[in-house]
């Protein structure tokens, strides 16, 4: 890394001066990043963070993971997984620290033995071919936990779409998946019609939080919506999401062409 970062050929000016920094990393900024890296950066001691890495063949993938092992012997198995954009090295620093003993809530200490996967098509995995889904690559890293690390039973963690693979593998595969912890929920709630054909009868503060939903819901989530879809299919959304919209019912746009968490597989680039 350093070879590489010492090799790098900077521009003595900028190819396009007038440029705001919000289109781009400016000249002077990398500079100043590159003279900090080779001359303040202290790599023995960020070499704490390259733990020793594996890779494993799953289905025809190769699949990328960090493994740490608590020592204690009661760890409980934790599957750490990233979001797109991002990488397994956004877990780096909690890793240590969680294989740790620590008081919860209920005043009995817990520790963890750490699993942190990359991604098909993301670091070290090899992308998937045809057309895969998040609910492919729960499997795979169900298999990852169970078959080939030998954890009968695990808990997991995701971050952004990742928090959708993570309802997968403890929606698909809750037999050896027994906890799961979401900062953010990977479905949308239910519209008016739906509870009320249920029956169910919401208490105010219930009904304040549906409503919040709900704007979210109508507000809040277009741009992902086109985001998750090939340049090629943007006019069709477009005009989908204007008939979905004139008809009030989005929710049911999201259901029909994005999946019942969100997402249908259609971010085949790069997952």
């Amino acid at each position: 890394m350093v070879k590489l970062t010492n090799d790098t050929q900077l521009p003595e000016k900028p190819q396009h001066p007038n440029i705001a920094s919000s289109e781009g990393i400016g000249l002077d900024v990398l500079k100043g990043l590159r003279q900090e890296w080779l001359n303040k950066l202290y790599w023995e001691k960020e070499k704490k963070y390259f733990f020793n890495h594996s890779t494993v063949t799953i289905e025809g993938l190769t699949i990328h993971f960090v493994h740490r092992v608590s020592q204690d012997p009661d760890a409980i198995p934790l599957l750490l997984t990233h979001g797109w954009p991002g990488s397994f090295i956004e877990f780096l620093p909690v890793i240590d620290p969680l294989r740790q003993k620590a008081n919860t809530s209920t005043d009995k200490p817990a520790s963890f033995n750490i699993v942190v996967p990359s991604l098909p098509g993301i670091a070290f995995s090899t992308s998937a071919h045809g057309y895969w889904t998040l609910e492919d690559t729960a499997r795979v890293f169900s298999t990852l936990m169970t078959d080939v690390l030998g954890y009968k039973t695990f808990a997991t963690h995701g971050t952004l779409n990742g928090a959708v693979l993570t309802f997968s593998l403890y929606d698909k595969f809750n037999t050896t998946t027994r906890a799961a912890h979401f900062p953010l929920l990977p479905f949308y709630s239910s519209i008016h019609e739906e509870i009320a054909a249920l029956e169910i009868e919401l208490s105010p503060l219930e009904q304040f939080e549906h409503e919040r939903a709900m704007n979210w819901t109508f507000n809040g989530t277009s741009y992902a919506s086109v985001q998750i879809l090939r340049v090629s299919e943007q006019m069709t959304v477009r005009r989908k999401l204007i008939s979905c919209a004139a008809e009030h019912d989005f929710p049911r746009f999201v259901r029909q062409h994005c999946g019942a968490a969100g997402l249908d597989g259609r971010e085949v680039d790069p997952l």
